[in-house]
């Protein structure tokens, strides 16, 4: 089984409909077959409670978990209606009071994923406070800057919410993420509509797809990987290879 001395934290990112779920677990069961013991549980349909106390005393394991947390998590809980648009038209929301939710959701969550780096596990997320570029891509001008400012700082500095040693963002074109939206099945938090209010606004995602570049841009742990050709949307098996290559790259494996 293998082993490292200090632990890691890994999040898939990615603009909406670009396949983080499926890229999370096809890197959970690459590191299976490379010999690194994998924790019970999944991400999206089967959360990873992070209140459980399952962990090895030998070896190296790997620990997944998945935001927002919309099963265990009465946070998680109040998203999944605010994304639904029980509490009104979501971009009439302001953003600073939007994020609250999503931010005490992952600031609990990020303590659980301390004790499990500090046990020297390596954690994958299906995103994560890094997320939060959606909150940031519903502003513009200068009132946009400012909230970026204040968002980072508050969840990094303020709340001190554990900063992951690499950001994977999967980065598919607006018109092709719309697309691979309305393929969506099922889920619960959307009572079966199959996209919430967010996924359904094209100007949405055209706005979040240039904040995920301009974080690529302004931070040096978040790498992009480019999931389009000139034929559209690249295979599953393509972008896991370059999904593996960056967490190579990076020594984190």
């Amino acid at each position: 089984m293998k082993k490292i001395k200090k632990g890691k934290f890994i999040v898939i990112e990615g603009t909406d409909g670009s396949g983080k779920s499926v890229q999370t677990d096809l890197l959970k069961k690459y590191l299976s077959q490379q010999g690194y013991k994998i924790s019970k549980g999944g991400v999206k349909g089967e959360q990873v409670s992070l209140l459980g106390d399952y962990f090895e005393e030998k070896g190296f394991e790997v620990k997944t978990d998945d935001y927002p947390h919309y099963d265990s998590s009465v946070w998680g809980k109040l998203v999944g209606r605010m994304l639904t648009g029980e509490f009104g038209d979501l971009f009439s929301i302001s953003p600073y009071l939007a994020v609250l939710p999503y931010m005490i959701d992952e600031y609990w969550g990020s303590q659980q994923i301390k004790k499990w780096v500090d046990e020297g596990k390596l954690v994958i997320s299906n995103r994560y406070f890094t997320s939060n570029v959606h909150q940031i891509a519903k502003l513009q001008g200068e009132a946009k800057e400012k909230y970026r400012e204040w968002l980072w700082k508050t969840g990094w500095n303020d709340m001190k919410i554990l900063k992951p040693d690499l950001v994977i963002v999967l980065l598919v074109e607006p018109k092709v993420s719309a697309e691979l939206i309305l393929k969506k099945t099922e889920r619960n938090y959307v009572g079966g509509k199959g996209a919430d209010m967010a996924e359904k606004s094209i100007e949405h995602q055209e706005s979040t797809f240039e904040e995920y570049k301009k974080m690529i841009k302004s931070d040096k742990t978040w790498v992009a990987i480019n999931c389009c050709n000139k034929d559209g949307l690249m295979s599953l098996e393509e972008i896991h290879e370059k999904v593996v290559e960056e967490v190579k790259k990076n020594g984190l494996i």
